[in-house]
């Protein structure tokens, strides 16, 4: 199954990359529109860029999942170990006394 959920410091790296990427492109498009005089050159660099930073972050790479939370267990899950551990317990406290009696 593909993993598309990223943990918050992936979420704030790639924040960090997207700012980055899309800021290098957009001086370099500026640099160049005016070198050039092309608005044109300078609009398709700049959409280079954003299509560069989110195809960098869009999908869930593994470097922006490295930091996953880890979540306490449902009530549901702590209940149904606690019965099972009480069961457990039960179940060698009496075989404990059955080999006693024996």
């Amino acid at each position: 199954m593909f993993e598309y959920h990223i943990d918050f410091e992936g979420q704030n790296l790639a924040e960090q990359l997207t700012q980055g990427v899309i800021s290098c492109f957009g001086v370099i498009a500026f640099l160049v529109g005016m070198f050039f005089q092309d608005i044109r050159l300078s609009m398709y660099i700049f959409v280079a860029g954003i299509v560069v930073a989110a195809f960098m972050v869009i999908p869930a790479w593994p470097y922006l999942r490295k930091n996953p939370i880890k979540w306490l267990p449902s009530r549901e899950k702590l209940a149904a170990a606690a019965a099972a551990a009480a069961e457990l317990k039960q179940s060698s406290t009496s075989d404990l006394k059955d080999k006693k009696t024996a």
